[in-house]
């Protein structure tokens, strides 16, 4: 990576942490979210338990929080119950819902840059997919450029996702009214950098659990077989693919694809009119599979944010480029 890239994510990566008087509630990072089908099943529950266990591995001396299973407060990574989930998460009942929650911030409600989150759903008459998200500092992207894509490409292979994404985005505390008093900072950033990636992950999971498509694309994007079979199946999207563009790498898993927009993430700038040209490519070639609503990002509350209208139009950011 060039000098003025690393310069620029340098700047990114300090003006883009915002506090308040109990700490950070706001974090940029390098970020990836999958969606996941049946997590009340055993074999699924297991999966994310040794997803959690490579995530350890690799940022583990980073963390300083772990949510407890029982009382749902936050207690020391390490020293509790909360940071063995592969001793009771197989175990709980297909009607037993789950929370994983982890990260590195001072305060225990905090948003920071090293983070994993996984919740997912006791059996239910309806569709509600669970997730997996897991986050880097976005800095690692000048010493560990391919540790994203790897490891979200394992996890893929582990989780079979039916849809996902990773690039740049924001972590938020686990303090909602905090989280949605911010709201605003998060959309002003997404309105000027088209590459930036917003969500909420419970939302689309109702959402995207109706199994209309996917969110839409970002550096990675993960398309489950389903979605692929509308394309004529993950061959021929992938021929199609390379001949679109020598930039796409596509990553095969038993399951799906990952796809991959170039060398590292972009966020472009809306105010110069500059659109990552890939993600444009790839936002365009995807539209029959990409769901034309997600749900609301922001929660209502005061200034400008994503509500169901400038969400929606969020999605459609890169079809007129």
């Amino acid at each position: 990576m060039s000098d003025e890239n690393s310069a620029f994510l340098a700047a990114l990566d300090e003006q883009l942490r915002y506090t308040d008087d109990e700490g950070v509630v706001l974090q940029v990072a390098l970020f990836a979210t999958l969606y996941i089908e049946d997590t009340y099943k055993r074999e699924v529950r297991q999966a994310i338990g040794a997803c959690c266990d490579d995530y350890f591995q690799r940022c583990g001396q980073h963390l300083r929080w772990a949510l407890h299973p029982d009382t749902r407060l936050m207690e020391r990574f390490g020293e509790g119950k909360g940071s063995s989930q592969g001793a009771w998460l197989p175990e709980l009942g297909e009607d037993e819902s789950f929370c994983l929650n982890y990260h590195s911030g001072t305060w225990h409600l905090g948003a920071a840059a090293f983070s994993l989150l996984a919740v997912g759903f006791e059996q239910r008459p309806y569709t509600k997919l669970g997730y997996l998200r897991f986050s880097f500092p976005v800095l690692w992207l000048s010493k560990h450029p391919a540790a994203l894509p790897e490891l979200l490409l394992d996890f893929c292979r582990r989780l079979k996702p039916i849809s996902g994404y990773g690039g740049i985005g924001m972590n938020e505390c686990a303090d909602y009214g905090l989280a949605s008093r911010y709201a605003p900072i998060e959309y002003e950033v997404a309105q000027r950098f088209p590459g930036f990636e917003a969500e909420s992950t419970g939302g689309h999971g109702i959402w995207l659990g109706k199994g209309d498509g996917i969110k839409g694309v970002n550096w990675l994007t993960v398309v489950g077989d389903r979605f692929l079979a509308r394309l004529g199946g993950a061959d021929a999207v992938q021929a199609a693919l390379v001949a679109l563009d020598s930039g796409f790498i596509v990553h095969r898993f038993d399951g799906g694809v990952m796809i991959q927009a170039g060398p590292r993430p972009e966020l472009g700038d809306a105010a110069q009119n500059e659109y990552p040209v890939l993600y444009v490519k790839l936002a365009k070639y995807l539209q029959p599979i990409r769901v034309t609503t997600a749900g609301s990002i922001h929660l209502k509350g005061a200034g400008e944010r994503f509500d169901r209208e400038r969400s929606d139009a969020w999605l459609r950011r890169f079809d007129d480029r």
